[in-house]
């Protein structure tokens, strides 16, 4: 039993990292974060086009799914990435799908 729960933990925290990554503005908002690192909101609503309010809902769910940290900075608060998630989602999709460079397959049936 130790041993499914222990995989069943893994594939839920995976597909909960996926989930979090689920739309292309949170997508956005990542790749914002790895191009100029710690930011604030509104940071991010001066550099893509969502308002404060979509931007916020999209930072708590990303925060929500382990994909950034949030810091308390005087009455602001401050987004990075959570580089040990993203590593870990890396790490667990390239070993479920056997995403090994030197070992693609063709996939397709057509």
């Amino acid at each position: 039993m130790a041993i499914k729960g222990k995989f069943e933990d893994q594939l839920t925290e995976l597909a909960e990292g996926i989930k979090a990554m689920g739309h292309p503005a949170r997508i956005l908002i990542l790749k914002h974060l790895l191009d100029n690192g710690p930011s604030t909101c509104q940071d991010i609503v001066d550099r893509l086009p969502y308002s404060q309010s979509t931007v916020s809902g999209h930072l708590q769910k990303l925060k929500d799914g382990k994909l950034i940290k949030m810091k308390p900075v005087k009455t602001s608060s401050v987004y990075t990435i959570h580089m040990e998630t993203i590593e870990m989602i890396h790490k667990e999709m390239a070993e479920k799908f056997n995403l090994r460079t030197e070992t693609k397959k063709q996939m397709s049936l057509f």
